[in-house]
């Protein structure tokens, strides 16, 4: 604030001999300045060694005005409730004032009081606010002229800022819904308060460890893996995918393997089972030869120490024949690696029950089993009389099952013979079959079991022991059946004699063995490129293909994902909309079809200052794009400025564009001052009217006072257009005599009534009094002709006796 003026009242005592006016520019009050001192000449020096004045000097025009030290208060008296006022000029800006009283009158007055503390000040606002605000925590003052700050000490465009002159227009703000608009020392937009963990000078970075897909979009967690990375990230827009920034030694999307595919994640350090040979023995042909010169490699692996996968192969291992696996990747891709990353798979107990049926081999008949008690399925023989040979089918486990491979099935049954049989034997063959929907059949070893009661049945889900059409299925045959695996079945014929079978329990056992992890084209996912990107849809191929489906893209412009590819398209994303999410939503702009949606800001993105519900993009090329329905009184391409007839701050949050209050007139579209107003009025808003002129016209219009000869001016009351009247006139526009007054035309003289008039007040418009009988008009003070006597009471005449006039007298007083 400026400090401007205080008052001290004393009580029932002398006034203080010295005492010293004191301010601060902090709140803590740690930088006090003495601005006033007050005393004796002896104090004066003593205590402030300044120069005595009895009056202050004039402030000077230029420079430092120096201290001196006022005698004005120096005399004791009065005694009681004296008063100090003291003037500070111009104001000086202060955050605390102090008062320091120094001494007291000499005896019999060594005492004083203060009953009474008074400060004048205003806010410290440069010129640039008529009002502020002042509360507890200080004073803000309401900024005009584009400036901004609580005492109006810069301009919100960053342009130089001048004490009481207007900065120049506001510039668009760059930062949009990213974060709030600031300006540095020279004026530059800077962006602060970033959103959606963004940063950078503009809010156009994210974070570190943070990431955006779409320009403008959200930032968000790379979730990379943190013993690989350094946890930032890039968005891959080639295969719509985060790109972590890896560790040395460590790969793939989120860092989470090791580079070298022979290394233990997280540590990625490569296992040397010997240091002192040089060859790896999980690629070695003969692993006892660890230290030959030369190392014989494994027909699947490769490297100098045979410690690497050839391409298209992984996992190498001393317990894999070939030394590594071949990739499987669902036919799609040709590289991948080991997936070290945890595998929640947990073992899976197939349900009994009504879930199962007995088939032939071949599943062209089938039969629903008998149930116990406990709900198991049972098969009396002599049902299937004349199979030869029958299993449990079940469908209840289909579908993609790629990931139980490494893992086994296993099965337990209970099987008898008839009391008595014994001229039977053995049946022999496979005990599962695994058959896809496309038919492919994959049979597990034949195999013969002799001795009846309960039987355990194990099978591997590995490839070595499984056949399709008696040879030896690959592993990729073995996949593509657990790809799209269709029924199960469980051998149940187990001798000629056999005259019961009962299923006692299924289970899926998962694997811990290494899995793939497949580099996938784009379109696909998946450890083993299985799945379709939710943006696209899968399409079976036809029966015996390979690979056996593929991943269209929805007809959704990379939006949504669908169901068919001629379907409906599902929730649309990237703020789109549209049968096939083609169109940007309301209130958004952008081209749906090779990229996203983003919000409009018209003018900033807060839904306060966001005034076209709609935007599109300026043209076919670029980024630019323009509001396309800015309500009545904004323009520009966005919004961003008052059209005539308006003024305000619609870039400013909060801010608006309202009507001009000039009577129809224009105004400045930025502080609503008129430019021209309507005939007779006047003033910033046009609102008052001009000397002469009042508001009593139509809807407030001003009008002519149309003050009378009575009238101490032509101007009039601007509200009630009341004139200014000389003391004998009245009336609203002073044209009448006053009371007591009459004869406008003379100029509303006193009146001059008669002893014979009725009263001393005459008529306003011509000043004639009202005479009794026999007293001659206009001022009743001569007889009438043939009237004689004037008195109060008229005269006598010829017509008129002094009876008749006595009596005339009684009955006025009895009336009166």
């Amino acid at each position: 604030m400026e400090l401007l003026h205080v008052i001290i009242k004393s009580g029932p005592s002398p006034r203080p001999l010295a005492w010293s006016l004191e301010v601060s520019h902090t709140l803590g009050g740690d930088d006090w300045r003495m601005i006033r001192a007050f005393g004796d000449r002896e104090h004066c020096k003593r205590l402030w060694d300044l120069r005595p004045e009895r009056k202050r000097r004039k402030a000077r025009a230029k420079g430092k005005e120096k201290l001196t030290c006022s005698t004005q208060f120096a005399n004791p008296k009065p005694l009681e409730n004296g008063e100090m006022h003291v003037a500070i000029g111009e104001g000086v800006s202060a955050r605390r004032v102090r008062v320091s009283f120094r001494a007291t009158h000499p005896e019999p007055h060594h005492y004083y009081t203060v009953r009474e503390l008074t400060m004048a000040a205003r806010c410290l606002c440069h010129g640039h606010a008529t009002h502020c605000n002042v509360d507890r925590k200080g004073a803000k003052c309401d900024c005009q002229h584009d400036t901004c700050g609580g005492h109006c000490q810069r301009c919100c465009s960053g342009s130089k800022w001048r004490p009481q002159k207007p900065c120049e227009a506001a510039r668009d703000c760059a930062c949009g819904e990213r974060g709030e608009c600031t300006f540095d020392d020279n004026g530059d937009i800077l962006c602060v308060n970033c959103t959606e963990n963004r940063a950078g000078p503009l809010c156009d970075h994210c974070l570190v460890g943070f990431y955006n897909a779409i320009p403008d979009g959200p930032c968000v967690p790379c979730d990379c893996d943190p013993e690989g990375s350094d946890g930032s990230c890039i968005w891959d827009r080639n295969h719509q995918r985060v790109l972590c920034a890896c560790h040395p030694g460590f790969s793939g999307p989120k860092c989470e393997s090791c580079e070298d595919i022979n290394a233990v994640f997280p540590n990625c350090v490569v296992e040397i089972t010997t240091p002192t040979c040089k060859c790896d023995p999980r690629g070695l042909v003969d692993p006892n030869r660890l230290c030959d010169d030369i190392c014989e490699c494994k027909t699947n692996a490769i490297g100098e120490r045979c410690d690497e996968c050839a391409p298209g192969f992984f996992g190498l291992s001393a317990d894999i024949v070939e030394g590594c696996l071949p990739c499987y990747c669902s036919h799609l891709a040709d590289s991948c690696r080991i997936d070290r990353r945890p595998h929640p798979y947990p073992d899976v107990v197939l349900p009994l029950g009504e879930a199962w049926a007995i088939s032939d081999d071949d599943l062209q008949e089938t039969m629903e089993p008998s149930l116990d008690e406990q709900g198991k399925p049972f098969l009396i023989t002599y049902e299937v009389e004349g199979w030869e040979s029958f299993y449990w089918l079940t469908n209840t486990y289909s579908g993609e099952q790629l990931e139980v491979y490494g893992g086994e099935i296993r099965a337990s049954l209970y099987w008898g013979v008839a009391r008595g049989d014994t001229g039977g034997s053995p049946t022999v063959g496979p005990d599962f079959i695994l058959i896809s929907h496309g038919g492919k059949k994959l049979t597990y070893i034949n195999s013969s079991h002799e001795n009846t009661g309960q039987l355990e049945l194990v099978a591997s889900l590995r490839q070595g022991s499984w056949y399709q059409d008696s040879e030896v299925a690959t592993r990729s045959q073995l996949l593509d059946v657990l790809s799209d695996l269709r029924s199960v079945m469980i051998r149940a014929h187990f001798h000629n004699d056999q005259d019961e079978v009962r299923l006692e329990g299924v289970e899926i056992r998962s694997s811990h063995s290494a899995k793939e992890f497949c580099l996938c084209p784009n379109g696909y996912e998946g450890p083993h490129c299985s799945k379709c990107s939710w943006t696209h849809v899968k399409i079976k191929r036809a029966s015996g293909s390979q690979p056996s489906f593929e991943c269209v893209p929805c007809g959704c412009n990379m939006h949504a994902g669908c169901n068919t590819v001629d379907g409906p398209c599902g929730e649309c994303q990237h703020n789109t909309t549209g049968p096939h999410c083609e169109r940007c939503l309301p209130g958004h702009y952008g081209n749906p079809v090779t990229g996203g949606c983003k919000p409009c800001a018209c003018p900033l993105y807060e839904a306060s200052n966001n005034f076209s519900p709609n935007c599109a993009l300026a043209g076919p090329d670029g980024d630019e794009f323009v509001c396309t329905q800015c309500p009545d009184g904004y323009t520009g391409d966005h919004c961003e400025m008052c059209d005539s007839g308006y003024w305000g701050s619609p870039t400013e949050p909060g801010g608006s564009c309202i009507p001009c209050s000039c009577g129809g007139g224009p105004c400045h579209t930025s502080t609503g001052a008129c430019l021209v107003c309507p005939p007779h009025t006047e003033g910033e808003r046009c609102d008052q009217c001009q000397d002469g002129y009042w508001s009593g016209g139509e809807d407030g219009s001003c009008v002519s006072c149309s003050c009378g000869r009575g009238a101490l001016s032509s101007a009039c009351d601007a509200r009630t257009g009341l004139c200014a009247c000389a003391p004998s006139w009245a009336g609203q526009t002073c044209d009448s005599c006053a009371k007591g007054y009459g004869d406008v035309d003379s100029g509303c003289p006193t009146c001059r009534c008669g002893i014979a008039a009725v009263s001393p007040v005459c008529e306003t418009e011509n000043g004639t009094c009202e005479c009794t009988p026999g007293a001659l008009p206009p001022h009743c003070d001569t007889c009438q002709l043939e009237y004689w006597d004037l008195t109060a009471d008229g005269c006598r005449g010829m017509k008129t006796s002094l009876s008749d006039v006595s009596q005339k007298f009684y009955n006025k007083e009895l009336s009166s």
